[in-house]
């Protein structure tokens, strides 16, 4: 039985004004998923894979250089975040180089006009714009 690893991106700031239920989407898309089929997998939450002490960026360098999928939590803070860039950026370069565009899982959790209007703009917002996305704005 092998487990399945994925990324599970988001802002802070957004969980916070969630009251925490965006970490707690994290893991309950784990538990369906394992419920579901009967096959583990593993999402990488910053809240539950780092501790005290540890030297972050390299933990989360590993950790998107050996996932099968990435799922960034879409909101307009999404994109002005530099760590949720990074991670966005550095997961779809590793694909690319793999030959792999489709593992980009976007939950558009607050809806903003830039990804619908004109996402070439931005290279990231045009990124997700491609990628068919689950809503969860209502």
């Amino acid at each position: 039985m092998a487990v399945v690893d994925g990324f599970w991106s988001y802002v802070h700031a957004d969980d916070d004004a969630e009251s925490g239920r965006i970490a707690q989407l994290a893991r309950d898309v784990a538990s369906q998923f394992e419920m579901l089929t009967g096959e583990p997998i593993q999402l990488f939450l910053d809240w539950d894979n780092l501790v005290w002490g540890d030297d972050w960026h390299p933990k989360i360098d590993q950790s998107l250089s050996s996932i099968a999928f990435f799922i960034p939590i879409i909101s307009p803070r999404f994109f002005k975040s530099a760590e949720c860039r990074r991670e966005l950026n550095f997961f779809a370069r590793n694909a690319e180089k793999l030959g792999i565009k489709e593992l980009v899982l976007p939950i558009l959790y607050v809806d903003f006009p830039a990804l619908h209007d004109d996402p070439q703009g931005d290279d990231l917002v045009a990124l997700i714009a491609r990628f068919q996305w689950m809503d969860w704005t209502t």
